[in-house]
């Protein structure tokens, strides 16, 4: 008896001491984790505009969110929801990947990506159109994987999914025109064909940069509208395959996407993976007055942070403020 009752208190202090250093283990990745927090609101509080972090371990749950709930412009960061709606259309057998798309004229969009300088009759497929939306930014082909599924659609998935505050309503194209008209009325209804012969030239950068800057916060359009956690949660359940299969889950896999109306938006979000850790990260920006160059850096420096703190090794030119 008293054996057992000597195993037994052993057990227990074995238990005790695995469950303490746990307690410690995790008291301690606390602390660290409101470290990096406040480092990440360091950035925000010297931004000059408004900044949106959310960021979530997806192997250990640890969550960070800064204003991850206000809307904010994506810019092409809604390519990622067009993406997750094309692909759950097509595995509803609403069309194949594999099915082509012959481009118009009409098709073409100020320069972005590279099916702006095809010849109409080039014949990608939907598979096509997704790469190149994605890994170069291709608006045309954006355009028309969005017209393909219906803008209204992408929105009414995403509320499906739960990510109630992330929706389109407008083509790049509806944007251009709205841009180009605000210099130029006679561009109001232009077609694509003709937006990408607009004569810049004719125009002072300050003038153009106005007309952009208008067109983003006081012409009632957007590109897309979503938040930092929205976006985050879709890049979470698109690692997780819990949207299609997993070959589609796997062909979605971004490592970031961009969406950017510099110097006014810089945007990010996609998914780290470091030492076998999955972490999403989304940084939103909006209302920058800064340069350029600056706005770029705010955003990579959240990115070199996280990285950091879950053990990346960062480059050598890499110099903290």
């Amino acid at each position: 008896m008293r054996l057992v009752s000597r195993a037994v208190a052993t057990g227990l202090s074995v238990a005790l001491l695995c469950s303490l250093a746990h307690a410690q283990s995790k008291s301690a990745s606390n602390v660290e984790l409101e470290q990096l927090k406040s480092q990440l609101q360091g950035i925000r509080q010297g931004f000059p505009g408004d900044m949106a972090v959310y960021m979530k371990n997806l192997k250990t749950g640890e969550e960070i969110s800064l204003d991850a709930d206000s809307v904010y412009e994506t810019f092409s960061v809604i390519k990622i929801p067009i993406m997750a709606t094309v692909l759950h259309q097509a595995e509803a057998g609403k069309f194949s990947l594999n099915d082509r798309i012959t481009l118009k004229a009409a098709d073409q969009r100020l320069p972005s990506g590279v099916l702006y300088t095809m010849q109409p009759g080039l014949n990608p497929t939907i598979r096509d159109l997704i790469t190149l939306m994605i890994i170069i930014s291709d608006n045309p082909a954006t355009d028309l994987l969005a017209d393909k599924v219906g803008r209204a659609n992408v929105t009414s998935y995403m509320h499906e999914l739960g990510l109630k505050d992330t929706s389109i309503k407008f083509s790049d194209l509806d944007w251009d025109r709205t841009w180009l008209g605000t210099l130029d009325p006679s561009y109001k209804n232009a077609t694509g064909d003709k937006t990408i012969q607009f004569p810049f030239n004719k125009f002072s950068e300050a003038q153009v940069q106005s007309a952009f800057s208008q067109t983003i916060y006081n012409a009632g359009i957007y590109f897309g509208h979503s938040t930092a956690r929205d976006v985050g949660r879709l890049l979470e359940m698109i690692q997780q395959n819990k949207l299609v299969s997993k070959p589609s889950s796997e062909f979605m896999l971004v490592a970031h996407k961009t969406g950017d109306g510099q110097p006014f938006i810089a945007n990010d979000a996609g998914i780290l993976f470091v030492r076998n850790q999955p972490v999403v990260l989304v940084v939103f920006t909006g209302h920058h007055r800064g340069e350029t160059e600056a706005l770029h850096d705010a955003v990579a420096r959240v990115a070199a942070l996280v990285a950091e703190h879950y053990g990346a090794q960062l480059s050598p030119d890499y110099k903290p403020q």
